[in-house]
C-alpha cells in the first residue's frame, strides 16, 4: 500500500455537499475499494439486513445501496476516500486500508473492470514520480472516457510534500507535470488534452491542460465549483465575489471569520477569457431568506439554457452562526439569460439517503445490510454500526451510481471495527 509520510491516512475534509455525478461532482445529481490481495472481498459477508423502511414513515424507500466490496475488518483506520466512474465498465477508487500486520493505514488504488473491484498497483506505474515518497490527499476525477489523479507526495520529516498529477492512458497511470499551484480540489476532465482544474479559491486562477502543459487563466471570482461535463453547454465555474474588506476584518482571527453577506457569482469561458455572471445575493441580515448560505459546491450543465448551481441550505442567522436544518440542498438556475433562485432541484441522487425522481418526488434510499464485525458475525453491538459515504459518482450513460465510504462501529470497546466499502445504486 502507499502510505503517507506520517504512517497515517490523511482524513478527507468533511464538507456538507450534494455529491452530483462527477461527470459535472456532476444526468442527474448524485457530491473504492477493490479486491485488495488478502484484504477484502467482493460483496458483504452474510449479515442480517438493516431496516429498509423509513423510521418516520414520511419518506418511502426507493431501492437500496448494495455492497460491491467490503474490506477486511479492522479496529480503526479503514475508509473509502474517493471514487470516479469512467464508464459502465471502468471505475477507479482509492481507500485507506490497514495492513494485516496492524500498521497504520496506507493508500490503496482500486479498479472496477466491469465485473468486480480489484487491487491496482499504482506504485509500480508511478515509481519514478513517487521517488520512494508516500501518497496523501488523493482525489480522483473522470470525464470523456479519461481518469485523472491528483495528490501530494511526502518525502519525510522536515520536507514539504510535492504535488502529483497523473492520467490513465488505458494501460498504465502516467505522471504529468502538475499545475504550479499544487493542490487541485475541483477538476473538469473534458478530454485527454482538455482538462481544467481549480486550486485555492483565493488565488482566483483556473488551470488548463492542453496535452503538454498547464496554463493559468485569471478568474473574476473565488471559484468553488466547475462544470465537469460541458456536453450540454458552456464551461462554467461558480463561487464567491471577492470581499477584500471582509477578508481584512478576519485577519486577526482567521479561524473564526465574521458573518458576511454571501455574494455569489458564476463565470463562463468564452474561449479566451472568463465572463462573469452575477447570481442573486444572500444578505446575512435577512433571516427569512431560505437560499444558499454556503458557497456553490456543484455545477451541472444540462443544456445551454439549463444550468444548475447547488449548495446547502442553512437556517436563519442566529447572531453567531447559521444553523443548518438537516443540510438541505438548495439551488440556483441559469435559463440562458440570468441566474435566479429555484425551489426545484434536478432529478437524481440528492445525497446518500435521498433520490429525486423526474416527477419531483423525493424517495429514500435504504442503507445496505449490516456487515459482520470482529467476531465474523453480526452481533447485537454490531447492529449499532454506522454507514457513511465520502463520495458518490454517477455512472455515465446510466441511472446508476457508485458510492465509497465506511461501515464502522465505535464506542463499543473491543467490538469496535471499521471497513472500507463500495456500494452501488441501481434504480
Amino acid at each position: 500500500m502507499l502510505r503517507d509520510d506520517r504512517g497515517q491516512a490523511e482524513p478527507r475534509r468533511t464538507i456538507p455537499r450534494m455529491p452530483i455525478p462527477r461527470v459535472t461532482s456532476r444526468v442527474a445529481l448524485v457530491v473504492v475499494v477493490a479486491l485488495v490481495a488478502g484484504c477484502g472481498s467482493n460483496g458483504p459477508d452474510p449479515a442480517d439486513p438493516a431496516p429498509t423502511g423509513s423510521p418516520t414513515g414520511d419518506v418511502p424507500a426507493h431501492r437500496a445501496w448494495a455492497y460491491e466490496y467490503v474490506s477486511d475488518v479492522g479496529p480503526v483506520g479503514n475508509q473509502g476516500l474517493d471514487i470516479a466512474a469512467v464508464s459502465r465498465r471502468e471505475a477507479w477508487a482509492i481507500a485507506a486500508l490497514r495492513d494485516t500486520g496492524g500498521s497504520g493505514p496506507g493508500m490503496q488504488m482500486l479498479r472496477f473492470d466491469g465485473t468486480r473491484w480489484q487491487e491496482y498497483d499504482l506504485s509500480s506505474d508511478l515509481r519514478d514520480a513517487l521517488g520512494g515518497g508516500t501518497l496523501s490527499a488523493p482525489t480522483l476525477h473522470a470525464g470523456a472516457g479519461d481518469a485523472w489523479l491528483f495528490a501530494r507526495v511526502g518525502h519525510g520529516p522536515g520536507t514539504s510534500p510535492s504535488p502529483l498529477a497523473a492520467r490513465f492512458d488505458g494501460t498504465h497511470w502516467l505522471a504529468v507535470p502538475p499545475p504550479e499551484e499544487g493542490d487541485m480540489t475541483r477538476v473538469a476532465v473534458l478530454g485527454p488534452s482538455d482538462v481544467w482544474a481549480l486550486g485555492n479559491p483565493k488565488r482566483r486562477t483556473a488551470w488548463h491542460w492542453d496535452g503538454r502543459s498547464w496554463t493559468g487563466t485569471r478568474l473574476p471570482l473565488e471559484a468553488q465549483a466547475i462544470t465537469s461535463d460541458t456536453s450540454g453547454g458552456d464551461l462554467r465555474v461558480a463561487g464567491n465575489v471577492p470581499d477584500p474588506e471582509a477578508d481584512k476584518a478576519d485577519e486577526p482571527d482567521p479561524d473564526h471569520p465574521k458573518p458576511r453577506a454571501l455574494r455569489l457569482a458564476a463565470a463562463r469561458w468564452d474561449g479566451r477569457q472568463w465572463r462573469e455572471e452575477r447570481m442573486p445575493d444572500v444578505a446575512a441580515a435577512d433571516a427569512r431568506f431560505t437560499g444558499c448560505r454556503t458557497p456553490v459546491q456543484t455545477l451541472v450543465a444540462r443544456g445551454a439554457d439549463d444550468v444548475w448551481a447547488m449548495g446547502i441550505e442553512y437556517g436563519p442567522y442566529t447572531g453567531t452562526r447559521y444553523t443548518p436544518p438537516g443540510h438541505r440542498p438548495c439551488a440556483l438556475h441559469w435559463d440562458g439569460t440570468r441566474w435566479s433562485k429555484s425551489s426545484d432541484l434536478p432529478a437524481g441522487i440528492l445525497d446518500a439517503k435521498r433520490v429525486r425522481g423526474e416527477n419531483g418526488k423525493v424517495s429514500r434510499i435504504a442503507r445496505p445490510p449490516y456487515v459482520t464485525g470482529i467476531t465474523g458475525k453480526v452481533t447485537e453491538p454490531d447492529r449499532k454500526q454506522s454507514f457513511g459515504l465520502a463520495e458518490i459518482a454517477h455512472v455515465p450513460g446510466t441511472g446508476e451510481a457508485w458510492g465509497v465510504g465506511t461501515a464502522e462501529l465505535g464506542a463499543s470497546g473491543e467490538a469496535n471495527f471499521s471497513r472500507a466499502v463500495i456500494v452501488r445504486y441501481r434504480p
